[in-house]
């Protein structure tokens, strides 16, 4: 053992290092011993063997030599090469062992035990979240949504390279969480892009920010290898990975939930992946916390923190008693980075050895969650063993499962808000109808909400939001029904919920909870529409009657004819339509100015006539051999253009096919600049597309011809774009690909396309003029398609009697 003056150096510089040591590592094998759930008053840190032996003061073959002795020594757990012990087994191993009289350091009594030091000296690091953070930039959501979607788009495929998508989603959120939480260590990641040159400083910086992230996450018990993960990235360029760092850095703090929705929705994340709404999440913590509340609030399913972080919105402050669970270990720090960045600091476990344990000793007041949908850890036919209270859910699905273990965990009279599928309300399954009886009888459903379809970006599951109480017998004779189905914002493939849809909820819910006490309050014992809501409380009994439904929609709906619509939303469609209308009139001049800008040529002075090779050249996408024999990937890389992706002059999107960055340096011939011309080489002819500033770097198929003016030409690319689009130079192309066997035109044929053009001022003049009237044409498209949805939505106003024609 050691010296008592070598304990004390060692113990010193621990008291003088808010940090610590570089973090160590072992590969002493996993004994396999059960690891222990610590209790919500624990530590849930990670420590590494020199980390405890420096909070001791005593050596690191000391700790080795306690491992190898004792078989009670706590278990580590690995990340990457690193052995990590939770701080709460080891703390609760070293309360027994009492510290010998001669390494007994200056002021600690006699009785002192390791555990006692262990305690005082880990409470010299650092203040976590916003304790530490300095003066934040104010920013709007729409700054943040547009910065958000330039770091999803081209820019995540320069930075990440052939790594996967995770990879670079946990780099915006390291960055994020830096800057707002841990300012000065940002001032070190600000001076080393102020410093760095080239790509030999790309992977120092990289590895530099994996150390700060992985310092935090093991502080407060993740395991993850963030290090690992962000030195998977390979950007294109330094100035690329700088330009993401900052552009990240200048975000908001609502900018974290937003790059998760995003990557949610571009990777097609499975059910146990995506992320909570933010909309859903803050329903829940409003229907079941209240401000200023002295609570425990849990989530099983912790996903990327979004419930939590509600929760903290909800209350007002920063509690110590916000938990959480994950059984995926890869969520686990974006929860942690989540959470902390908004001031929280995390509690969250992912090590739950039993997946659906039958007791468990520590309670919470208050459980919110959104578990995975319609999935199950055990697939088969008939029901599960063990201990189910409300009745053994049926194997193959989890959702009953899950509303159990949340159930479960609630101290009595404890409350739950658990996003549900809506199918669950209603099953035929024998076993779920079972557990709803059981539930209903025993007063443990009190409201069942059904959302908006389409709240998530990565599925089009309809969800419900099912509030839950602990209790032995019903609270209330009735259960509330809410049809929330009519509100939400619609956007392109999902629905928002909004302030306004929000409060219209709660206050609806929150009065029928009060009513018992507040007699003015309404109880909605028949159906009630209002604020684009259909309500009613109907009695249990009612239910048994109805085989258990908890489905809203069978007990509303408004009679033979429908809920009527929301007077809300034919004011948003109102808005809609004045705004195209506006922008019609903005965006284009009259008519007949327009006519007045053409008029008869004064013959074809200057014009030239060639061919379409002497003007530009014309390169061929790479033979259909060569990418034949290159792996392409959907998940990452440059994008390839094909025939498919030329739509109405354009390159609409791409076909979702990617050549990976390691082998598309190869390719550097095929790649596209803004003003190039795609055609179609092999296949049915498309109308050519003229290449903008967003599919830069984009590459050929084999199946496309490019298109690039030489500058000596004397012919502007968007004339001779305009020029290709003509019915005559379609029918030639056509005409050519058409007498092959198979629909093809080549790159010689192609050259001998009849070319004829104006003045170069002339080009300009017709370019400008064309440009205006397909801005016109986009402008009444817009305008027609909002005025079809308010007819559609008048109709639903009109023809339920709430309006009627002036």
């Amino acid at each position: 053992m050691m010296q008592v003056s070598t304990a004390n150096a060692h113990l010193s510089r621990r008291l003088a290092s808010p940090y610590g040591s570089r973090i160590g590592s072992s590969t002493r094998p996993d004994t396999g011993r059960r690891t222990v759930q610590p209790a919500h008053d624990e530590k849930t840190g990670l420590v590494t063997r020199v980390e405890i032996a420096e909070r001791l003061g005593i050596s690191r073959p000391a700790v080795s030599n306690w491992a190898r002795r004792h078989p009670d020594f706590p278990s580590p757990v690995r990340s990457g090469d690193t052995e990590l012990f939770h701080e709460s087994e080891v703390e609760r191993w070293l309360s027994h062992r009492r510290i010998p009289r001669p390494r007994l350091l200056a002021g600690e009594p006699a009785d002192t035990t390791y555990a006692d030091r262990f305690r005082r000296t880990g409470r010299t690091r650092p203040a976590t979240a916003r304790q530490s953070a300095g003066r934040t930039v104010q920013h709007s959501d729409a700054d943040d949504k547009r910065a958000v979607t330039e770091l999803m788009g081209a820019l995540a495929d320069r930075v990440r390279g052939p790594a996967p998508m995770t990879d670079y989603v946990h780099l915006l959120l390291v960055v994020m969480y830096t800057r707002h939480a841990e300012p000065g260590r940002w001032h070190q990641v600000d001076e080393a892009m102020r410093t760095g040159q080239d790509a030999r400083d790309v992977q120092g910086l990289l590895r530099f920010l994996g150390e700060i992230a992985q310092e935090t996450l093991r502080r407060h018990g993740d395991r993850t290898d963030m290090r690992s993960s962000l030195l998977q990235l390979e950007p294109r360029s330094w100035d690329d990975l700088v330009t993401v760092l900052r552009k990240a850095a200048a975000t908001g703090s609502g900018a974290f939930e937003l790059v998760w929705d995003a990557f949610s929705a571009r990777e097609g994340l499975q059910s146990a992946e995506f992320c909570s709404p933010a909309g859903l999440a803050s329903l829940a913590a409003s229907l079941v916390l209240s401000p200023g509340e002295q609570a425990t609030v849990f989530d099983p399913y912790v996903r990327g923190g979004e419930m939590l972080a509600a929760a903290r919105r909800r209350l007002g402050y920063s509690p110590e008693s916000l938990y959480g669970e994950t059984l995926d270990g890869r969520l686990q720090a974006v929860a942690s980075l989540h959470l902390l960045h908004v001031g929280v600091r995390p509690k969250l476990t992912s090590n739950r050895s039993d997946r659906w344990p039958p007791s468990r000793e520590h309670r919470a007041d208050v459980v919110l969650t959104n578990p995975p949908f319609n999935m199950s850890d055990a697939p088969g036919p008939g029901v599960r063993t063990g201990d189910w209270p409300y009745g053994a859910p049926p194997r193959g699905n989890d959702n009953f499962a899950w509303v159990q273990y949340v159930l479960g965990a609630m101290t009595p009279g404890g409350r739950a808000a658990v996003v549900m599928p809506v199918k669950a309300a209603n099953s035929v399954n024998g076993a779920e109808s079972a557990i709803r009886r059981t539930m209903v009888t025993r007063g443990a459903v009190e409201c069942v909400i059904t959302l908006p379809p389409n709240l998530f970006s990565a599925t089009e599951v309809p969800v419900a939001l099912w509030l839950l109480r602990r209790v032995e017998h019903p609270v209330r004779d009735e259960v509330l029904f809410v049809d929330a189905q009519e509100l939400g914002a619609r956007l392109p493939r999902r629905r928002v919920l909004q302030e306004e849809d929000l409060d219209a909820i709660t206050e609806v819910v929150l009065n029928w909870f009060d009513a018992p006490s507040h007699p003015e309050t309404p109880g909605y014992a028949s159906p009630v529409f209002t604020h684009g809501l259909s309500v009613v409380a109907v009695p249990r009994a009612k239910i048994k009657g109805d085989a258990y439904s908890l489905l809203p929609a069978h007990y509303l709906g408004g009679g033979t004819y429908g809920a009527p619509p929301s007077p809300g939303r034919l004011v948003e469609v109102g808005t809609e339509l004045a705004d195209r209308a506006e922008e019609l009139r903005l965006t284009n001049p009259p008519l007949a100015k327009v006519e007045a800008r053409y008029s008869p040529s004064g013959g074809a002075g200057g014009w030239q006539e060639t061919t379409l090779a002497d003007v530009c050249h014309i390169q061929a996408g790479p033979s259909y051999t060569r990418l034949r024999t290159v792996e392409r990937s959907v998940d990452h890389g440059v994008p390839l253009v094909f025939p498919q992706d030329l739509v109405d002059g354009r390159i609409r999107s791409t076909s979702g096919k990617r050549l990976p960055w390691s082998v598309a340096s190869g390719f550097a011939k095929f790649e596209l600049n803004p003003g190039d011309i795609v055609c179609v080489r092999t296949g049915a002819q498309q109308q050519p597309a003229l290449v903008t500033e967003a599919q830069a770097g984009w590459l050929l198929s084999s199946n496309v011809h490019r298109l690039r003016v030489s500058p000596e030409a004397g012919i502007d690319p968007r004339y001779l774009h305009a020029y290709l689009c003509l019915r005559h130079a379609r029918d030639w192309m056509s005409h050519r690909a058409a007498a092959t066997a198979a629909p093809s035109l080549s790159a010689a044929a192609l050259g001998h396309l009849p070319v004829r053009f104006p003045p170069l001022a002339q080009q300009l003049r017709c370019v400008k003029l064309l440009g205006e009237l397909r801005r016109r044409a986009e402008a009444h498209a817009a305008y027609g398609s909002a005025l079809d949805l308010m007819g559609a939505e008048l109709a639903e106003h009109l023809l339920h009697g709430l309006l009627e024609p002036a």
